[in-house]
């Protein structure tokens, strides 16, 4: 009996520590997402804007509609974008050239957000191989192949760089498999770059972009990455990738160089 009161009082206790918490995750301030670059190729660019939304919204994405949204240089020009659908806008006037500064303002819901960057020179593609993997077992038996980017870093320091891979025209824009690259500790060598993708067949044509950024746009693609991959249950809560957009703001705006070679997969 002294045993089942004990128990009792135990539980007794259990229960009226035990708490309800409500976690709020309905209730987030939305911000503005801005997602765009000018290039040293042909016009017109696209800026992208969009809104953040609740964590248990319908939708993934909220793009933003009535925006007024410009792009200005160092040179004097100035050009005012025009939507062609909700939260697309496309520049008119912008000509992308290397060494010059653009800035990119957005007014929206009384707000006002800017960027600026600088575009930096292109570094070109020496080469580019493919090689053909052999299939696993237990996979399909088809051949697939890997593609390897050659280049050499000038001189100098300070130079970043990403890749954009194209597959039969179709850019494969999976940020998982994208890599970017400081040159801190390649200044002057050669570098080759693979690629794997099992998609990639013979008689297929791919196209690698070399693409040049300032540090705002390395470190913010870094940092997407690690944000996208920061997958282990014992991990801090991701953070917010590094932007250079003011008042908030988060997303990137750029102005990238770039160069391209396409090889046909034999």
């Amino acid at each position: 009996m002294r045993k089942l009161i004990l128990l009792f009082v135990l539980l007794c206790g259990m229960y009226s520590c035990t708490q309800v918490i409500t976690i709020d995750l309905n209730s987030t301030a939305p911000k503005l997402v801005v997602e765009g670059t000018v290039t040293n190729h042909p016009g017109p660019d696209t800026i992208s804007l969009s809104m953040t939304t609740n964590y248990f919204a319908p939708v993934g994405v909220n793009p933003l509609a009535g925006a007024a949204v410009y792009i200005s240089d160092n040179a004097g020009n100035f050009d005012t974008l025009r939507q062609i659908s909700p939260g697309k806008y496309l520049t008119h006037t912008t000509v992308g050239v290397i060494g010059r500064t653009y800035y990119l303002t957005v007014a929206a819901n009384g707000q006002k957000y800017t960027a600026f960057s600088t575009m930096p020179d292109t570094v070109g593609i020496d080469s580019m191989s493919s090689a053909e993997r052999v299939p696993r077992f237990g996979s399909s038996g088809l051949p697939s192949f890997s593609i390897t980017c050659s280049f050499t870093d000038p001189a100098f320091a300070g130079h970043y760089y990403g890749f954009r891979l194209y597959h039969n025209g179709i850019l494969l824009d999976n940020i998982i498999d994208n890599r970017v690259i400081d040159d801190k500790l390649i200044v002057g060598t050669a570098q080759h770059v693979k690629f794997r993708n099992s998609a990639l067949l013979v008689g297929d044509s791919v196209r690698v972009d070399l693409v040049c950024m300032d540090k705002a746009g390395y470190d913010f693609f870094n940092t997407l990455k690690e944000t996208l991959t920061s997958g282990s249950p014992f991990s801090a809560p991701p953070a917010n990738p590094i932007t250079n957009l003011s008042n908030g703001a988060i997303g990137y705006f750029g102005a990238q160089s770039y160069k391209s070679k396409t090889i046909q997969l034999q």
